[in-house]
């Protein structure tokens, strides 16, 4: 296996090759799962985003997940060259050989093929030029979380809401009627942990607030209601309009079942 270096001796290896390199950033166990071109330390950049920043991005998010999880990136040094036209050549030549993620081709989760300009971007790259556009509500604090949910499952009724603005926030507790459990019940819960940096898991516990872009959100009554009754969650710490939510075991087969325990993995809330 070609040398993998932590990030203290990859600044060192670097100092060996021409200015223009190909990188690949990979798990601790030397799986692949991104290709980038840098120049000086830029290959650095990313954990740092990781750490610094909120951007949900598939990168990012194992990034994250690797740090919860106590494990480092392990980075690579796959060529180097004096010329960027040769690195960019390289980096498109060695995304395809590897294979993208969002394509079903292979682990990484490179969201273009690589080189010059965005050839071939994701899905995901597409929703983000989408969601710049995209908003129906008049509040900006609403057209943010609408388009953060709309992300994690599309509906309309999106069931988070500023607090600024959400006056009727209130306690939750079992409705006399039972609502079955329901995909915008699941969003709810995975918006929490991915906000929250929360391993989802049976038992986890969850806050009902979240800070998303600057804003703090909280989960509405009638959908956190309808989650205590459903046996999805559990209250775990009552106090009013800053519970802390218990997820079941029912809660958390539903979850994973609804989005799938690839997507969740790649998201960074899912153990591998």
């Amino acid at each position: 296996m070609t040398n993998l270096f932590d990030a203290i001796a990859i600044r060192t290896a670097l100092r060996d090759h021409h200015p223009f390199y190909v990188y690949v950033l990979c798990r601790p166990c030397g799986e692949p799962f991104y290709v980038g071109k840098g120049v000086k330390f830029r290959c650095l950049q990313h954990e740092a985003d990781a750490r610094t920043t909120t951007a949900l991005t598939h990168k990012l998010n194992v990034i994250r997940s690797l740090h919860r999880q106590g494990q480092t990136v392990a980075y690579r040094v796959d060529s180097s060259f004096l010329s960027e036209a040769g690195a960019l050549a390289r980096e498109r030549a060695l995304i395809a050989e590897i294979g993208r993620h969002d394509l079903k081709l292979g682990p990484l989760t490179n969201q273009t093929d690589g080189g010059e300009g965005t050839s071939n971007p994701s899905e995901e790259s597409r929703q983000r030029g989408r969601d710049s556009l995209w908003g129906e509500a008049d509040d900006p604090e609403r057209q943010i979380i609408n388009r953060w949910f709309q992300k994690l499952t599309p509906v309309k009724s999106v069931p988070i809401k500023p607090v600024a603005t959400f006056t009727r926030a209130a306690g939750l507790w079992k409705n006399d009627d039972t609502i079955g459990m329901k995909p915008r019940q699941a969003g709810a819960i995975v918006a929490t942990a991915l906000a929250n940096d929360v391993m989802l898991e049976p038992g986890c516990l969850l806050p009902r607030r979240l800070e998303i872009e600057g804003v703090e959100y909280i989960i509405e009554n009638g959908v956190g209601r309808d989650m205590v009754s459903n046996g999805m969650i559990e209250v775990h710490d009552a106090t009013v309009t800053y519970e802390t939510l218990k997820l079941t075991r029912l809660g958390y087969v539903f979850v994973v079942k609804t989005f799938g325990a690839s997507t969740l993995i790649d998201a960074g809330v899912l153990a591998p």
